[in-house]
């Protein structure tokens, strides 16, 4: 199902107005593709340090890898220095992102220390400085995405969101929460509205969606011309399928069944291991299982079991037995 009319994202246009957010060690090619052919108008991948791919990083360089079915495809970069960072949208690029994505929203001391993430919303001609340096290095769309600011009730994204366009991004998203706030309470949909009415470009909302409910908030309070859904999509990648249901008034239609959703989990352990080899799929599939099965009779001793396995069939024998269940 085809939500006619998603938002334009420079020569990129999109579907519908769904997007599976940048996650951190979860939006990996295996969980990328499954969002994508579950109804996700895009997927994002994991955010790459700049500074790790002017180095060379071998590891990091992996990070940039895209299947054919996965597009279109926003990478995103973080760092603080505009020509790394110039060089950093150059390889994705090259890698085959339709979208370069600078992160100036990520909370962790980690990434902030160095001078990432939100720690770029300090300095406004610095943050100038690297958005342009981005946008001139490459082809394809740049885009930005920020907080809100660093304390509760503050908007610094407003001014920020000028600069970006300014500086030529095609978009930029707005996780509608402070660094204070991390991924908990509710976002202010007022203070996004306030960014999307500042720019011409689109305003992509981000934070606390969960329901078809939280997304038609989103776009009517917020004023958003799309969505980017992360933690609610984990163990469900066809949720963006429900959002279309709902949006074209079926919502029981887009509802995934429970046995379906077992289907899912096959596929993804399959395509995990393909990706990754057994060992190594095995154990990052153990980062989405609690998602899969969350809520469900038996599912904290389930979850005990898989983390004890590094055998596909196993797994799957385990997961036939625990599906016998329901």
């Amino acid at each position: 199902m085809t939500f006619v009319g998603g938002p334009r994202i420079g020569a990129v246009q999109l579907e519908n107005p769904f997007v599976l957010a940048p996650m951190a060690g979860i939006g990996d090619p295996p969980y990328r593709r499954l969002c994508r052919r579950g109804g996700a108008a895009m997927v994002c991948a994991e955010m790459v340090s700049a500074n790790a791919l002017h180095y060379n990083d071998e590891r990091s360089r992996q990070m940039l890898a895209t299947f054919p079915d996965e597009h279109p495809i926003s990478m995103q970069v973080f760092g603080n220095d505009p020509e790394r960072l110039a060089g950093a949208a150059q390889a994705a690029e090259s890698a085959g992102a339709d979208v370069v994505d600078l992160n100036c929203g990520c909370p962790v001391p980690k990434i902030t220390k160095s001078g990432g993430g939100i720690s770029l919303m300090r300095e406004e001609s610095l943050f100038a400085q690297c958005v342009g340096a981005m946008v001139r290095a490459v082809r394809v769309p740049v885009t930005v995405k920020m907080r809100l600011g660093f304390e509760r009730g503050e908007n610094r994204a407003v001014r920020f969101a000028l600069i970006a366009q300014d500086q030529g991004a095609a978009a930029v998203s707005v996780h509608a929460r402070s660094q204070e706030d991390r991924h908990s309470g509710c976002p202010d949909l007022e203070a996004l509205g306030a960014v999307s009415r500042s720019v011409k470009i689109p305003v992509f909302g981000n934070g606390g969606v969960q329901t078809y409910h939280d997304v038609r908030a989103m776009m009517d309070t917020g004023g958003v011309a799309g969505v980017l859904v992360g933690q609610a999509a984990i163990g469900n990648p066809f949720l963006f399928l429900e959002f279309l249901a709902a949006q074209g008034g079926n919502p029981a239609q887009g509802v995934v069944p429970l046995n379906k959703k077992f289907g899912l989990l096959r596929e993804h352990a399959a395509l995990i291991v393909d990706y990754y080899g057994e060992l190594v799929g095995m154990r990052r599939l153990r980062k989405y299982i609690p998602s899969y099965v969350k809520g469900l009779p038996g599912s904290a001793a389930f979850r005990g079991q898989v983390n004890r396995l590094d055998k596909q069939d196993d797994f799957l024998a385990l997961l036939a037995e625990f599906e016998a269940g329901f």
